[in-house]
């Protein structure tokens, strides 16, 4: 755990929760030996709509003992519903016997008297989490050479991520374990389908987009056993990795976490989302050809162009989900006001949906 000299940025605070019940938490269950156990701060950093994050400032008092943590706490409503953090909290138990850097998790709690809704405590990880709207003020960003070094990283974790045991992670996280990659995306497809169905009110229909982009995604799914699955991360994207200088010493969020195929994540990387400040980049970090190098050279795979290209329409569907159930919630009593921006992006995404598919018609590519 980490020193509260160690903060990498401000955040926002929030205090509708009760630090004294938390802290009481902290000291029964984490740190015993303690005299007495002050939440300092609470300061929220997740600018997202999914699992809440906050970085916490504990201190013993009259003490010059201090500790960092990071909350990861369920939303009280949102767009991946239903939410339940024990998943999360089993990937990083599992995790820890691997060689993949992530952070310790500390605790888990489901008593909603402690923090209003279920959370866990991972360690703090001092570093940089860029995203792909602010990574391009970072210096090393702006230098090719370094930003080349940055994609090679990128790539590489990807592939350290699949050359994980997906098998012993799945038994022990109580992950799915799919026949195939067709029946796994039909399943994962229709409910999201179903989900929007039931959550609409009085038959209210979704984009017209969404239905139709999920029957051509059924029409088109590839196919491949199981054996040749890896762990997915779900969400792999720059903004779930910290970074010390151009090294990932952390990877974060592993809510989305399942077992598919090897091209998910990266056609997630190639999200057209993720590369609006310059859409030439892959994760804004380097071109197409230049990052299915990377990640080639890293996992020793063969990237079958087509086949990715797949996996970002499926990215772009999936977005499109969470930005037609966000608007659903946005009106649900505690909702969170802040996805009524999502109003501007439904148009964005599936005019992106519609056009990646009409250019995986064409045999045009992922760019």
């Amino acid at each position: 755990m980490a020193r509260r000299d160690d903060h990498s940025g401000p955040g926002v605070t929030d205090s509708f929760w009760s630090y004294a019940a938390l802290a009481g938490w902290i000291g029964q269950n984490l740190l015993p030996d303690w005299s007495g156990v002050e939440v300092e701060a609470a300061v929220r950093t997740s600018a997202g709509f999914s699992y809440e994050t906050w970085i916490l400032d504990i201190v013993e008092p009259n003490s010059p003992r201090s500790e960092r943590m990071v909350m990861r706490r369920e939303p009280e409503v949102g767009p991946i519903e239903p939410y339940d953090i024990s998943t999360e909290a089993r990937m990083f138990t599992a995790l820890e016997s691997t060689d993949l850097p992530t952070p310790r998790l500390l605790g888990h709690c489901e008593d909603h008297e402690v923090a209003e809704r279920p959370f866990i405590l991972v360690e703090f990880v001092a570093g940089d989490v860029p995203d792909y709207r602010t990574v391009t003020a970072r210096p090393d960003w702006q230098d090719p050479t370094r930003r080349s070094e940055m994609a090679a990283e990128f790539a590489q974790t990807l592939a350290r991520i699949q050359g994980l045991d997906a098998g012993r992670l799945a038994r022990a996280a109580q992950l799915e374990q799919p026949s195939s990659e067709r029946a796994r995306l039909h399943r994962a497809i229709d409910h999201h389908v179903d989900v929007i169905a039931r959550r609409t009110p009085h038959g209210w229909p979704p984009h017209p987009i969404f239905n139709d982009a999920a029957a051509w995604l059924r029409r088109n799914a590839p196919d491949g056993p199981p054996e040749d699955m890896v762990m997915v991360h779900g969400d792999y994207k720059l903004g779930n990795l910290i970074w010390r200088d151009r090294q990932v010493v952390a990877v974060i969020d592993w809510e989305g976490a399942e077992i598919g195929d090897p091209l998910q994540d990266l056609g997630y990387a190639c999200h057209p989302i993720m590369r609006e400040a310059d859409p030439s980049l892959i994760a804004m970090l380097a071109p197409l050809d230049e990052m299915v190098a990377a990640f080639e050279n890293a996992s020793g795979r063969t990237v079958n162009l087509e086949r990715l290209h797949y996996y970002v329409i499926y990215a772009l569907f999936f977005h499109t989900f969470t930005v037609v159930m966000g608007l659903i919630s946005v009106v649900e009593p505690s909702g969170d006001v802040r996805i009524a921006s999502m109003y501007s992006k439904l148009n964005q995404v599936t005019r992106h949906l519609t056009d990646q598919i009409a250019a995986y018609e064409r045999g045009m590519g992922v760019l």
